[in-house]
């Protein structure tokens, strides 16, 4: 992992199962942890629309649905489909020896 990044422990591997989605605090961030075919994303558990969390929203694939007015984001860049210039702020993820990071470098409350 590079060390200008600032990777922070979120999970062990085996903790979390393929499809799962769960809501994290790390450093004081609301995180979405999602993982896909055995990879990770990490997205801000805010939508940008007004708040609501994305934790309780439907996964279909790599889209997210916020629970409060169906907004859809790809987890994996953070995009919303309506409108690509609007985004939810994602986070880079690594595996390392079992355990789950996320680089909180330019995190965004």
């Amino acid at each position: 992992m590079n060390q200008e990044n600032k990777w922070t422990f979120a999970i062990k591997e085996d903790e979390f199962a393929d499809g799962d989605k769960k809501p994290l605090l790390i450093e004081d961030h609301k995180i979405l942890l999602v993982r896909i075919n055995g990879d990770f994303y990490a997205i801000s558990n805010k939508c940008p629309h007004m708040g609501c969390p994305l934790s309780k929203g439907v996964l279909e694939g790599y889209v997210i649905k916020c629970p409060c007015h169906d907004w859809k984001f790809d987890i994996r860049n953070g995009e919303f489909l309506d409108a690509t210039e609007i985004k939810v702020h994602v986070y880079e993820t690594s595996l390392m020896e079992g355990s789950v990071f996320v680089n909180m470098e330019g995190a965004v409350k």
